[in-house]
């Protein structure tokens, strides 16, 4: 039963071991969430003081090229702030991956620890019960000894 137990502890430091590094991968995909829409909401801030910036130029007048020239920066700015939503999606879906994986890791280190427990619980069991028949044998001896001199006496 030791045995079994000096096993079972190995396996649940290997899913502690486990548990962590999958906790760390999940801390370090939330992070990486977490910069990209830094990065979304820095793309849009600048995007809105661009247009009112240049909604100030223009009362001043914009030349044609000017005007090609701001839509298309535009469009380059929105398209960068797709593809930054775009890459916000893709780090929330390893986020997903990394909870699930996380998730599997705490279930399988919480069951180690239910069997260990059990296991104690059980080996305790059958030290008490050992201890309680030892305590009934030396009681049954103790008064087979005292009936034994009483006899004899």
């Amino acid at each position: 039963m030791a045995n079994i137990l000096n096993g079972m502890n190995t396996l649940l430091e290997l899913s502690k071991r486990n548990l962590d590094k999958a906790a760390e991968r999940l801390a370090k995909a939330n992070r990486d969430v977490a910069q990209a829409r830094e990065q979304e909401t820095r793309l849009q801030t600048y995007r809105d003081e661009y247009i009112a910036q240049r909604n100030a130029l223009s009362l001043e007048g914009v030349t044609a090229t000017d005007l090609q020239n701001y839509m298309l920066f535009l469009k380059n700015l929105d398209q960068a702030i797709v593809s930054q939503g775009g890459a916000i999606h893709q780090y929330e879906e390893i986020v997903k991956h990394h909870l699930a994986y996380w998730q599997k890791c705490q279930a399988k280190k919480r069951s180690y620890e239910v069997i260990i427990e059990r296991n104690q619980l059980q080996m305790q069991k059958l030290a008490n019960r050992r201890e309680q028949k030892q305590m009934d044998e030396f009681s049954s001896n103790q008064r087979r000894f005292l009936s034994a001199n009483h006899s004899g006496a």
